[in-house]
């Protein structure tokens, strides 16, 4: 088995990844700016964790040391997205490629490369920063996560509503179902693979659809309300840059989730 490092592995995919490594039998280290306590859900037990920062460096190397096969899951908000992405992949990746880790694998979202969106366009320059390198890079380009799809109903909370973006549709994925994909890469020897793969949810469905069902298994007494989401992100997904149905994977539905109880 594999010495994997994950960074941002105490973030909701990055926990997933870590827990599916662990599962099944990789020596799984965690770096995170913050270790957390034994007992919080950010721990995954059968993990060691170590205190490493990849926009000042700090830590990297000794992070580093020993592993087979990085996986970044890092991610950042507002502002500060480009300069995680930007700056921590060149750190992570010339760290990477000085201590001879002979993989990287990084998440990132189908479509960064078709938007004019910031966030997708700090995500389009981390993936060009892993595909620079000498390493035996693999970017994994998943959908929308079924949390993200079902934070986006819950913005319109205050208002007693669900928003609903128009002329939008979402092919979500369970983050578990990205997970299996993210270590099945780590773990693949084929001889030339893609570089770059997509990942989709096994539905293609409309925002108003998905709000529906939402609503039906919370139990909710909201309505929904229709909303023309604007700018850059409305634009993309309105264009269906988003969605990858010749991607899709047999996994955990939409409305399977809702009602396994994941979405608390």
């Amino acid at each position: 088995m594999s010495r994997v490092l994950v960074v941002g592995g105490t973030g909701l995919a990055g926990r997933a990844v870590t827990a599916e490594a662990v599962e099944r039998g990789h020596d799984v280290v965690v770096a995170a700016r913050r270790v957390p306590d034994d007992d919080s859900d950010q721990y995954v037990t059968g993990a060691t964790y170590v205190t490493a920062d990849i926009v000042t460096g700090d830590g990297l190397e000794e992070a580093l040391d020993g592993v087979d096969v990085l996986v970044d899951t890092s991610n950042g908000v507002g502002k500060q997205a480009a300069n995680v992405f930007a700056t921590g992949a060149q750190n992570l990746v010339h760290t990477a490629a000085r201590f001879g880790v002979r993989r990287a694998v990084l998440l990132s979202i189908v479509g960064a490369d078709q938007s004019a969106y910031a966030y997708y366009r700090a995500k389009a320059a981390q993936e060009r920063a892993y595909l620079e390198p000498a390493l035996d890079t693999r970017i994994v380009r998943a959908t929308q996560f079924h949390d993200f799809v079902t934070a986006i109903f819950d913005r319109g909370r205050p208002l007693g509503a669900l928003l609903s973006p128009t002329g939008t549709r979402f092919q979500p994925i369970a983050v578990s179902d990205v997970a299996r994909v993210l270590v099945d890469v780590v773990e693949d020897e084929s001889g030339e693979p893609d570089r770059v793969i997509h990942v989709g949810g096994p539905r293609v469905e409309s925002a108003r659809s998905l709000a529906e069902q939402h609503k039906r298994a919370s139990g909710s007494r909201r309505f929904i309300l229709p909303i023309r989401l604007g700018g850059a992100l409305g634009s993309t997904w309105r264009a269906g840059r988003n969605l990858v149905p010749e991607h899709a994977v047999d996994g955990v539905g939409y409305g399977t989730w809702l009602e396994s109880g994941a979405r608390a």
